[in-house]
């Protein structure tokens, strides 16, 4: 029987990278898009094909999404003013259009946990995909699967300088946590089992960004200092720097509203364990003693 081939966008990302590992694994077959060729050879080495295109050019998409009954979307934007509506919103929506002129049965988006909330919609990311969310789970002619991931624990090793951990903001309210690779397992069950609708995804951990810096100090014998950067700021450089512009966005919403969800989902839909923050540390302790 022929093998059902999954194209995986976003394929060099954290969760696109793990995605076509876990595809290849599951007996799928796995298409990389990628918008250099060298940057798919990894991913050529692993057994993937790889296509080379860009959701922000239409013509590049077509021969990409041929052969394939699936998608994985998991690109993300990166800074720039509008850039966000560019890639998250309509990158996407172009290929959504070429998924539904090959007749693509199945897509599944990696978006972001409180996409829709009212003020997430001050920030450029969340409020794109939620746009799209929109535009996806409302068409009629192809299946839609929606992940939405708390926050990834490799963010905790992206705060650290050393021994001191850079926390835009308060952050008082809890946090759930998830590592990239369990989105990738989700996204790989969602083609397996026929996953639809939108699913909050989160590990068994929520803790506050303190708690979890205090955690992984203790975890290797050392204190990590926590350094919170006011929120204000960030503001003034942020006229200038759309990167701290976005983070403080961001990391606001994270102040009022904390970014905690049920982490039941994982295993009462998707029939799998989440990593724990102890495992995690100690599957990433080279890596993270490299931060201290």
């Amino acid at each position: 029987m022929e093998k059902v081939k999954i194209l995986v966008v976003g394929a060099t990302g954290r969760v696109g990278s793990a995605a076509v590992e876990e595809l290849l694994k599951a007996g799928f077959k796995a298409r990389a898009l990628v918008r250099e060729a060298q940057k798919g050879e990894p991913l050529r080495s692993l057994g993937a094909e790889v296509a080379v295109g860009d959701v922000t050019a239409p013509h590049t998409l077509m021969p990409a999404v041929e052969g394939c009954s699936g998608i994985l979307s998991a690109v993300a934007s990166g800074p720039g003013r509008g850039a966000s509506e560019t890639i998250e919103y309509r990158g996407n929506l172009n290929l959504l259009s070429a998924a539904r002129s090959v007749g693509v049965r199945h897509f599944v988006y990696s978006s972001a946990l409180l996409a829709d909330h009212p003020l997430a919609q001050k920030v450029g990311p969340f409020r794109e995909k939620a746009r799209f969310e929109r535009e996806l789970l409302a068409a009629e002619d192809i299946s839609s699967t929606v992940l939405r991931p708390a926050m990834f624990m490799e963010t905790l090793y992206m705060m650290l300088q050393r021994s001191v951990a850079f926390v835009p903001g308060r952050q008082r309210r809890l946090i759930s946590w998830i590592v990239g690779r369990d989105v990738a397992r989700a996204a790989a069950q969602s083609f397996q089992k026929d996953i639809l609708g939108r699913h909050e995804l989160a590990g068994p951990d929520t803790t506050t960004f303190d708690d979890a810096f205090e955690y992984l100090g203790k975890a290797w014998g050392k204190k990590i200092r926590v350094l919170h950067v006011p929120l204000v700021a960030m503001r003034l450089p942020g006229r200038i720097v759309t990167r701290i512009e976005e983070l403080a966005d961001v990391m606001a919403l994270f102040d009022a509203v904390g970014y905690a969800a049920d982490p039941s989902a994982l295993q009462d839909t998707f029939g799998m364990p989440a990593l724990t923050l102890e495992e995690w540390v100690g599957e990433t302790r080279e890596t993270l003693h490299g931060h201290t």
